[in-house]
Order: C-alpha cells, then structure tokens, then sequence
C-alpha cells in the first residue's frame, strides 16, 4: 500500500463530510491508499457519518476511543497504518481534487522522506487568506538543514517515523515535537509548489488552552523532550543538529514567555524557565528572546520595569488620541 491518511475526529459533524469526499476524490485506486479515521470520543453525528463511509469504501478504517486529544488520536492511527507513506488531515479541512497521484509520484520517483506540499488558507466564508510560501521548490536536503512545518499537510516516509510517536504530555504544539524529531533524522526533505491543502481558518480552542497551566507545563514537557532526544540522537560535537534544536526549543521558549510570564509579568515562571534552560544549556536562547523584549536575558526585575515603561507609555498614547477626538 502507498499512502495512509490519518484523520482525527472529534465533533466535527459540520465539516466532515466535505473532508472525506476530498479525501475520495483522487485518481488513485483503493488499494493504493487507506484512510484512517480515529474518532476521538465525539459525542455529535461525527462517528454516523464515518461509519457510512465505512460501509461504502474498503479503504477506510475507523477507530473509536475515549476523547483524549489529537496527539492520542494521530497516534493511534500511526500504530495502525499499513502504506509506504504517511500522511495527516484534520477532520475541517479539505484536500483538492487529483493530488495524491501526482505526490505519491514525486515521493516515490525521488525517494523523498518528507515533502511539505502547497497549503491555501481559507476563511468559513471560503476566502482565499494566504498561501504557503514555498522557496528552493525541488531542492532535497537533509532534515537538518531543511527548514520545518508543522501543519498537518506533510508526507513522511513510514520506515522514517518508525517508533516515534506524538507526545501526548504536549498540550499545543505536539505536531512541533514529533516533526522535529522525525525531520532531523531525515535525509531527503522537499518542499513542493503542488497545490494540495485546503485548511480552514477558524477559532480554535486550542489557543485557549495554550495560556492555561496544563498548556505551560506542555510547553515545559516540549522542551525537555526535545533535548533529551537530540541528547540520545546526536552528538555535542554536531554543530547542525545543536543549531536545528535550539530553533525548536526557543519556539516553545516563547510561547511560555509571552503567554505565560509576559502578560502578568510573573516572576516564578521567568524563574522556572530559567533554571531549566540554564541547567540543559540553552540560556544563551534568551538573548535571542531579549531582542524582542529588552532585558530578558539580564534580570527579571529590569525587563519587567521595561515592560512596565511600555504599557505606561501605551496608556498615555491612547489617552492622548482620545483627548484629540
């Protein structure tokens, strides 16, 4: 078998019809891909809808458990999944019609681990946002040198992701630390300008969850995966991979700074984060940080009184605009 596409479910009765359909609607045949539905504890006509699916298409497989998030979802679709390569889609998005071929074509033909395909950003209203910007379109590199994205829009080579799985000990960001991973142990990784995703923008939850405690300490989680991986994997004496690592972990360095010390200027979580870093050895991250929020890098109490001098400076302003109105 070629391809497996993992779908999550997960109450999404409102979209995912279309995204199986999208999913149908390739000029492949059955036999060259299965569909992988896990439905993630719904409780609306989500699991009706993808077992009539079932029931009308061999290549579809769908698996019901309790609701215990994406990352428990992908991966129970991971220890499932037959083909060659391995492919994700969320349940609200879609996939354009006739694609798959022309993928699994390039993978094959260049024996390509990972290749990030076009992704279009659409509104509910069926806008057109943006498009994925795609450069050295063609251009093979090892995953070390490649760089990353995490949307679900991504082709791995099934005997690449072997053991590795989502860490459900991650709240937000999961997709982040399994792609890392798994690229860094790549050698052949490609963007191609192939039309193929259509994601759906829209009020996700999960920003919600980001700014809660459980989110904090994912992102925590996230980096003491991350280093204990890149410990095991490679050695301290590997430049590239100590460079790629460091760019993983200061993407989730920032989100604890700006979701979790910033708005409050909360100086137990600065403490925290920075006895974890300096202890594993990326304290030297936070300069990168200090350019964006002065100070970050020297003292708690100097950024905060810099932060502090902003938001004054910030009130001032908007009351000045209103005395001019």
């Amino acid at each position: 078998m070629r391809l497996s596409i993992i779908i999550p479910v997960y109450n999404a009765e409102q979209y995912l019809q279309k995204c199986l359909e999208s999913v149908f609607n390739q000029n492949l045949s059955p036999q060259d891909y299965e569909i992988l539905c896990i439905n993630d504890g719904s409780t609306d006509a989500s699991l009706s809808i993808l077992n009539k699916f079932q029931e009308e298409n061999t290549n579809v497989k769908v698996v019901s458990t309790e609701n215990k998030g994406p990352a428990h979802a992908r991966n129970r679709g991971l220890n499932s999944a037959k083909g060659n390569y391995i492919t994700f889609l969320d349940s609200d998005d879609l996939i354009y019609p006739n694609t798959l071929s022309e993928i699994l074509n390039k993978l094959e033909e260049e024996r390509i681990e990972i290749l990030y395909p076009m992704i279009h950003f659409y509104d509910e209203k069926d806008n057109l946002l943006e498009k994925s910007k795609i450069e050295n379109n063609s251009k093979i590199n090892i995953g070390l040198r490649q760089e990353r994205r995490t949307l679900p829009a991504t082709f791995y080579k099934r005997e690449l992701v072997g053991e590795m799985r989502f860490p459900e000990e991650v709240l937000v960001g999961e997709d982040t630390v399994f792609n890392a991973k798994v690229q860094s142990k790549a050698q052949r990784v490609s963007f191609e300008k192939i039309p193929y995703y259509k994601y759906l923008v829209r009020p996700n939850s999960l920003s919600k969850k980001a700014i809660t405690e459980e989110g904090y300490q994912g992102f925590i989680n996230a980096i003491t995966i991350l280093d204990e991986y890149k410990n095991q994997q490679f050695s301290p004496e590997n430049a590239e991979a100590q460079e790629y690592f460091d760019k993983v972990i200061l993407v989730f360095m920032t989100r604890i700074v700006e979701l979790h010390i910033l708005p409050n200027l909360y100086q137990p979580k600065y403490k925290e984060l920075k006895k974890l870093l300096s202890e594993k050895g990326y304290w030297h991250l936070a300069k990168t940080i200090a350019e964006k929020y002065p100070y970050f890098d020297t003292s708690f109490s100097k950024m905060a009184r810099h932060q502090k001098k902003l938001i004054f400076k910030t009130k001032v302003y908007q009351l000045l605009q209103k005395l001019k109105q």
